[in-house]
């Protein structure tokens, strides 16, 4: 058989769904083109081509897609890489050539050529080659400047996996290179060509030897010898593809809105109905000459013409119902905008339910929620994370260097809008007063920050923001709480101070300033008897409303007044 058309049987299994799935993300002419399907054989092509010119595209399985793509690129700023040599942290970084040869970051080549690839198609590869051979002696390793390029899964046709015991993944691969040929004189792109890459592990040497074949199998380049004995490809695969439950979903959408929209353009619209008498104007009648008089007989037949608008009247017969206008029924409309609707949320739950599914066999899994859907986010940022692992582990092999860069991915991921953040962090802020002990309570203060900052600060922000809960001497911040505890004498100034965020010793100040606008307010006062609280100095009152009060209603008592006028002002006073 010939080995460069030889293919992975679970290659064969999803070939033929890799158009399918890749028309349905781009949502694009070709996707229109492809799925659109005719009424029936009642439909001509010209009606069929008009239709297809004014159908929009659905694009609902690629915005579920790209929601999930977005959660996980977002996190990728707290993706931590520690050690590994000098020129792969500059690389990662996205210094010099960048990762790819191209200046990217490794954060911008996995966001951009990774992510989309793996949820859509299931599974990505990643080849990391080097821009020089190493040679046996090593005398050039020092030199060696490796580099990154994706495979999508069409182009990964077939591979072996090594034993668990062999330091390699993979055995053996074969991969397809599509490459650009280009014009000797001008160098411009004239043509695409393709060739298969075969990379395996020979046994006598423990090597990885790569060969580039045509269909033939014949050599189209010298064979090579990479001083390595693990081949250098990474496959990242979550097991099957995020879209594949929703294809049909989008094309139903499609279908079902280029019927609508050729309905409301073409078939709904009023059409003039007028009531007649037949016996006036039957078949037994003489069709009316063109200049109004009867062909034959003494009456005329009626004019089948009917002039109608804003300035034409029209009469019509005694007992008849008077003319109008009548449309089609909207009802048929409606019922499909309300499928529309439910395919269209379909869409997104169905994107949501396989990822909560990602890495999880039980039943219990089955269960869309939130707790599934994070934990589905987390399986992916794993698959990325080991995929990174392991080309940091080949980038040290190009460099011969036993310094392997450690990288660790965040552990929460989440596709909660802010205001779902804002609502769900008010409802728990609302059971810290309702649950005993300071404990829960602690945790419940830390499960409202997670809420709200969880995939928006790294993961070290979030361990301090724990530690300051669990040292904090209070558990609540909230100024009407506070400030009406300290009113009532249930907290000290200190505590109450740092409750709302000042400075430890702001409290101090405070109290100065206190005492001082006190002083200030009693020297005013100073030739006023009475009660202090109603005029102004609170400091020195023990109840200074209760007593303000009290004064007031005491002014108004007129027992012992001479006269028995009412001593409250009137109403434009008041």
């Amino acid at each position: 058989m010939s080995i460069a058309l030889s293919r992975h049987p679970l290659f064969s299994q999803c070939w033929p769904n890799f158009e399918l799935w890749r028309a349905c993300y781009a949502a694009d002419d070709y996707f229109l083109e492809k799925y659109l399907r005719k009424f029936s054989q009642r439909e001509d092509a010209e009606d069929f081509t008009c239709r297809r010119a004014v159908t929009p595209i659905p694009s609902f399985a690629a915005s579920a897609i790209n929601d999930i793509k977005n959660a996980i690129f977002q996190r990728l700023a707290d993706v931590l890489r520690s050690g590994g040599s000098d020129v792969y942290q500059r690389s990662v970084a996205g210094e010099g050539l960048g990762i790819d040869r191209r200046g990217c970051s490794m954060n911008a080549f996995i966001g951009q050529k990774l992510i989309s690839e793996l949820l859509v198609m299931g599974q990505v590869g990643v080849w990391v080659d080097n821009t020089q051979m190493i040679s046996p002696d090593l005398s050039d390793a020092q030199g060696a400047l490796p580099y990154l390029y994706p495979y999508k899964r069409e182009d990964i046709l077939n591979w072996e996996l090594a034993d668990q015991d062999h330091p390699s993944e993979f055995k053996s691969v074969l991969l397809r290179d599509c490459l650009m040929k280009y014009d000797e004189l001008t160098r411009l792109p004239v043509e695409m060509v393709e060739r298969k890459r075969l990379a395996w592990i020979d046994d006598r040497d423990g090597l990885v030897h790569v060969r580039y074949i045509n269909d033939k199998d014949q050599d189209l380049e010298e064979p090579r010898t990479l001083q390595l004995n693990r081949i250098p490809f990474v496959m990242l695969d979550i097991g099957d593809s995020l879209i594949r439950p929703v294809c049909r979903h989008q094309i139903a959408l499609l279908n079902l809105t280029s019927s609508d929209v050729w309905y409301a353009l073409k078939s709904n619209f009023p059409f003039y109905t007028e009531q007649r008498d037949l016996r006036s104007s039957g078949p037994h009648l003489k069709l009316a000459a063109t200049d109004g008089s009867a062909m034959s007989g003494d009456q005329a037949a009626e004019d089948n013409n009917i002039e109608v608008g804003t300035a034409s009247g029209r009469a019509y017969g005694q007992g008849l119902e008077r003319p109008g206008f009548i449309h089609p029924s909207s009802e048929p409309l409606k019922a499909s905008m309300a499928l529309q609707d439910k395919l269209e949320r379909d869409i997104r739950k169905l994107v949501n339910l396989a990822v909560s599914q990602l890495g999880q066999q039980s039943a219990e899994s089955k269960q869309m929620d939130q707790t599934g859907l994070e934990a589905g986010l987390s399986f992916i940022g794993l698959v990325l994370e080991n995929a990174e692992r392991k080309i940091a582990s080949h980038w040290a092999a190009y460099e011969r260097t036993q310094k392997i860069a450690t990288v660790k991915y965040p552990d929460r991921y989440s596709l909660k809008t802010d205001s779902d953040r804002i609502q769900e962090s008010d409802e728990l802020s609302n059971l810290v007063f309702k649950v005993p002990g300071r404990t829960a309570k602690r945790e419940i203060m830390k499960l409202v920050c997670h809420t709200l900052l969880s995939g928006k600060v790294n993961v070290e922000t979030i361990q301090k923001i724990d530690e300051e809960i669990d040292g904090s001497p209070y558990l609540t911040s909230d100024p009407k709480t506070i400030i009406e505890a300290s009113q009532a004498g249930l907290v000290g100034e200190q505590t109450a101070s740092k409750a709302l965020g000042f400075p430890d010793e702001e409290y101090l100040t405070a109290r100065e300033d206190h005492a001082a606008r006190a002083r200030r307010v009693a020297q005013a006062q100073a030739s006023v008897t009475g009660n202090m609280g109603a005029r102004g100095v609170d400091d020195l009152s023990v109840a200074p409303a209760q007593e303000a009060a009290a004064e007031k209603e005491q002014s108004r008592n007129r027992d012992l007044s001479v006269t028995t006028q009412s001593r409250v002002r009137g109403a434009g006073h008041e």
